[in-house]
């Protein structure tokens, strides 16, 4: 049997991983597609050899490159996909990213492709999907950043400082970023706070400790669109006159999305590896594999992937609710 490989959306931390956890797990023979989509459909294939695969398996530097697309693609497109597919002697696609790769997942199946999907994107927002591969490495990064900022604040007491993260629409990274990074507030698209009520929470913060955190989701406010950075000035706009005190801003943009994976990513990366592998050969087709709340793989039908928004009924959720953080 052959498998091809792709990731498709924004690149991730991880993904080294998970080619190697796959590669290790089987003796089929791996393909891989680079750029995504358009690496499909120009059939920019190569193989790769399994010392790479070994060397560079906790290693941030890519082995393969994603790529986006802006538009759908035609069913002319699709059949030279399934061509480019078929002429490989390829047996299944199995593919990274987001929901809109795995909405081009389940258009390619129904040309008779058998198709697997893997949720590989920082802001964790794939339904059935309590981790998504690149999450834990991006957390990593911003504890890294308040950690720093702490220390500037103790060095020079008395500052605010708000952080603009990326996530989308989905407050997930921001949420459990700040519960893991200890930071004092978290401004998500789920759960938006009376701007009077977070001035005075800001003030009460910042006369008891040397510095106050911010954390906020770069789809915290109305004019967000896909791409779109700067919600950070927007609330700095409305917060400071209210507070009396300068906030400083840091924007952690697509650097997030790099890093050497954390021990959690590697794990994360195996369990969905096997899951992947066990139902290729159980002849389990179009499947997306996610990690529940369990933190067990399990294969759900392409047909109902979607996109979710944060569960108000987490722990995570909770946790932070009882920390004042939302």
């Amino acid at each position: 049997m052959k498998i091809g490989l792709v990731i498709s959306g924004g690149d991730v931390s991880g993904i080294n991983n998970v080619l190697f956890q796959i590669n290790r797990m089987t003796d089929y023979e791996i393909v891989i597609f680079d750029g995504g989509i358009n690496g499909l459909l120009k059939n920019s294939a190569k193989d790769i050899a399994r010392r790479d695969l070994v060397d560079f398996s906790l290693s941030p530097v890519p082995l393969i490159a994603s790529g986006r697309r802006e538009e759908k693609c035609k069913k002319a497109e699709y059949e030279k996909i399934v061509k480019n597919i078929r002429k490989k002697k390829i047996d299944c696609l199995v593919m990274g990213g987001g929901d809109g790769s795995f909405q081009f997942l389940k258009t390619l199946s129904g040309y008779g492709i058998n198709c697997y999907g893997i949720g590989m994107t920082i802001d964790n927002d794939i339904i059935g999907n309590s981790y998504t591969i690149g999450f834990s490495t991006a957390c990593e990064q911003v504890i890294s950043e308040v950690a720093k900022l702490r220390n500037t604040g103790r060095g020079l007491p008395g500052r605010i400082f708000m952080i603009e993260l990326l996530g989308g629409y989905c407050g997930e990274l921001t949420l459990q970023a700040a519960l893991k990074s200890n930071a004092d507030i978290a401004l998500i698209p789920e759960s938006v706070w009376d701007i009077d009520l977070l001035a005075e929470t800001i003030r009460q913060k910042a006369a008891q400790q040397n510095s106050v955190i911010i954390l906020c989701s770069e789809g915290y406010t109305k004019e967000y669109t896909p791409g779109f950075q700067g919600a950070i000035d927007t609330m700095i706009g409305k917060l400071e006159h209210k507070v009396g005190i300068r906030i400083r801003k840091t924007i952690m943009g697509y650097g997030l999305r790099n890093g050497f994976p954390t021990g959690e990513e590697i794990i994360q990366g195996a369990i969905l590896a096997e899951e992947v592998v066990r139902c290729i050969n159980s002849g389990l087709t179009n499947k997306i594999i996610v990690i529940n709340n369990n933190n067990k793989a399990i294969p759900i039908d392409l047909n109902d992937s979607d996109k979710r928004l944060l569960d108000k009924e987490s722990n995570f959720y909770k946790l932070a609710k009882v920390n004042n953080l939302i």
